[in-house]
């Protein structure tokens, strides 16, 4: 399907998703992967050194808005593992989700193992914008 993509249009870019599991040898081919959504920088880390590939690949950083927001999450997605010590700090600090989306995307960068990040600030884009303009530049 990657190849068909490309043949219908040349120079276009094909991306793939990623779990959080070995990648199956067809997504190798992709020219670019985003890793799905992780409350886990060191799960994160795992994964890309499990899983070398020679195309750019991002990390899925998502804000967490509310606890309720956070508990559909839990029960939707199967594969998505958020601590009860973030639920608990959303129940009390409605920002909390913010700062630690914020602190994962830093410590992403630091770490030097992605290329940058997929970042889904939900309805909080602005308070992520603002608290990352500075640690960004």
């Amino acid at each position: 399907m990657i190849e068909e993509a490309r043949a219908f249009s040349p120079g276009f870019k094909v991306g793939a998703a990623a779990g959080h599991r070995p990648l199956p040898a067809w997504k190798r081919a992709a020219d670019f992967l985003f890793v799905q959504v992780s409350f886990d920088v060191e799960a994160l880390l795992r994964w890309r050194e499990a899983n070398p590939v020679d195309v750019p690949v991002y990390a899925g950083v998502m804000v967490l808005a509310s606890e309720s927001h956070a508990r559909r999450l839990a029960g939707a997605i199967p594969d998505i593992a958020i601590p009860d010590s973030m639920i608990t700090a959303l129940a009390a600090d409605r920002m909390a989700g913010v700062e630690a989306a914020c602190e994962q995307v830093l410590a992403i960068r630091d770490s030097g193992a992605y290329d940058g990040v997929h970042l889904i600030p939900v309805a909080r884009y602005r308070d992520v914008e603002s608290r990352l303009a500075t640690e960004l530049r």
